[in-house]
């Protein structure tokens, strides 16, 4: 069986090999293929955290994208060597022709499989860590161009079917098939839980989604199921500072349904400065327009929504998306506008601010 293999071995040169088993010496290939591996890892993964934790993908600050690559890394260390015991394979090795075996052609047992791994982990890859995995990455790629067998790799069968052009145009189409599934994936996530004709409960559901989503924190209060703002129920004592008061939704109801919803504020002789209503409004907004079967998977409706609000702070706007007519009318007076923030003017000797709101089908 070792002797048919190193007859078909390809890559490999069997002059200098001497008792040494099968290894495929072709770092490049043996590097992408396990980038791919590693992305179809972080795919599931993202799945995870999109519909279990209904996490935005697409945003990740630093940290959270280390933890991200420390958990793919763990899952790697556990489904790689289920995968070689299965199929003496992964996805991107199967790629590129490449297959591991013991040297009489069974598959790796599932802890010779870990044992590997993790050598590729620490010794191959640096556990990920930045600078160092570079370095170690670095090594690897010169003992593969020296013709020498990783170290571990050096109790196994390391074998490559070929190097035809045509895996680099699979491996492409492979990898443009990951960046649409994580793609999707995202797009999927600006669907709200409940579609169609909503009531109360569902729109507050919506909202609650969106603000999660889009990392939206109103602190000490969350919307309840009835639409009213309460207070979080806590051991601690949160002091929550807020420049504006919470507005309080109206609904227009029909047959149990949600038609219309709408809020206003009205400030007199306010001594504080006054922030955007914006993200009440664009919340408000996906919570019911993202409701309507206009809204698809791959829908621009939430961007529009999000661009329409945010070029009018503090001004008047009127559009219609996806079925439904949104109102904003606002009235001020002795206040200066700073970015998104309404500072009262030091000779004013009296201000007022109005904001009337309101969506309908």
């Amino acid at each position: 069986m070792l002797i048919k293999e190193i007859e078909n071995l390809s890559g490999v040169d069997r002059a200098n090999m001497g008792d040494k088993l099968p290894q495929v010496l072709h770092p490049w290939r043996r590097y992408l293929a396990r980038a791919f591996d590693e992305v179809i890892y972080m795919i599931f993964w993202v799945t995870f955290l999109a519909f279990v934790f209904h996490v935005n993908v697409l945003d990740r600050n630093n940290a959270e994208k280390f933890l991200d690559g420390f958990i793919t890394t763990i899952m790697m260390l556990f489904l790689e060597p289920l995968l070689l015991h299965l199929f003496g394979t992964t996805p991107g090795k199967a790629i590129f022709g490449l297959r591991i075996e013991n040297p009489d052609g069974r598959r790796l047992s599932y802890i010779e499989g870990l044992e590997r791994t993790w050598g590729v982990l620490s010794r191959g890859m640096g556990f990920n860590i930045p600078i160092y995995n570079i370095i170690r990455l670095l090594k690897s790629y010169n003992l593969c161009k020296e013709n020498e067998t990783q170290p571990w790799d050096e109790s196994i069968s390391y074998t490559i079917k070929d190097t035809k052009w045509y895996r680099g145009v699979i491996y492409i189409g492979a990898s443009l098939a990951t960046f649409a599934v994580l793609f999707t994936i995202s797009s999927a996530q600006q669907l709200p839980p409940n579609k169609g004709d909503i009531n109360v409960a569902e729109f507050v559901e919506n909202h609650n989604y969106y603000a999660k989503l889009y990392k939206i924190d109103f602190s000490n209060e969350y919307l309840d199921e009835d639409g009213k703002w309460v207070e979080k129920e806590t051991d601690k004592t949160i002091i929550y500072i807020s420049l504006n008061e919470k507005p309080e939704y109206n609904f227009t109801i029909e047959n149990g349904y949600v038609t219309g919803v709408s809020f206003e504020i009205e400030m007199k002789n306010h001594d504080y400065m006054i922030s955007s209503y914006d993200k009440h409004m664009f919340l408000a907004s996906l919570a019911f327009a993202g409701a309507q079967n206009e809204m698809g998977l791959f829908s621009k409706i939430p961007k529009r929504i999000a661009d329409n609000i945010a070029n009018n702070i503090f001004n008047d706007y009127n559009f219609v998306e996806n079925g439904i007519t949104f109102d904003c009318d606002i009235e001020y007076s002795g206040y200066k506008k700073v970015a998104s923030i309404l500072v009262p003017s030091e000779n004013a000797k009296e201000n007022y601010f109005s904001l009337k709101f309101f969506m309908k089908k």
